[in-house]
């Protein structure tokens, strides 16, 4: 139950967050601007569930390998998953700095909400390339039985930064200030599980290098 605990929240946490933003759209931009939300939000998440598959892969391989003591195959495994998942936000990244229009175009032929998807999937996409790594560390720690730090990973992005900054950042941007928020919740989770893989590998070798 512990394990399965974080991807539940997970979910469950991203339920709400897309009800609060289509609100937010719906008040600052009205239904243009949550239409360009949804094709936004549809274009985010194919490169999104590319890296969720990915760590579905890493997983039983990681949680093998620890369980086996088998550290260098460990990290071995999460380098692999990282660089892949850091591949894959990237090209999310440059299709948003280089084209944006292009995806929203496969939706609907509409030039207002075309502008206006393109606008909020550049912004969206500002920090992409480090999001992939955050996604493989929030598994990573699930893989190895450490449910609490995978939960707060998977809450920290979501609940601590998305939300105050949905509310807050509004005030000052308005509909700019409702995109904004996503680029923002994702810089500060990623800093905090750069923070925390890196002090559990220090943890991990410092009781390596004891034992030897």
């Amino acid at each position: 139950i512990a394990i399965g605990m974080a991807p539940f929240l997970m979910n469950a946490c991203a339920c709400l967050v897309v009800l609060l933003i289509n609100r937010s759209m719906q008040r600052y931009g009205g239904d243009d601007a949550l239409t360009a939300y949804g094709i936004v939000n549809s274009v985010v998440f194919f490169f999104l569930m590319i890296v969720m598959g990915l760590n579905q892969g890493m997983q039983p391989i990681a949680g093998y390998n620890w369980g086996a003591h088998k550290n260098d195959r460990v990290w071995q495994v999460l380098r692999y998953t990282m660089v892949a998942g850091t591949i894959v936000t990237t090209l999310g990244f440059l299709i948003g700095m280089v084209c944006p229009k292009l995806p929203a175009m496969a939706f609907t032929k509409d030039e207002h909400i075309i502008s206006m998807a393109a606008h909020g999937f550049r912004i969206c996409v500002l920090i992409f390339p480090l999001v992939g790594g955050q996604i493989v560390v929030s598994h990573f720690f699930q893989s190895i039985g450490h449910a609490g730090k995978s939960i707060f990973l998977s809450l920290s992005r979501q609940l601590i930064f998305l939300i105050p900054g949905m509310l807050i950042l509004p005030n000052f941007f308005g509909l700019d200030g409702v995109w904004y928020s996503l680029p923002f919740a994702d810089t500060m989770s990623c800093i905090i599980a750069a923070t925390m893989l890196w002090w559990q590998v220090r943890r991990i070798r410092s009781k390596e290098e004891t034992r030897v």
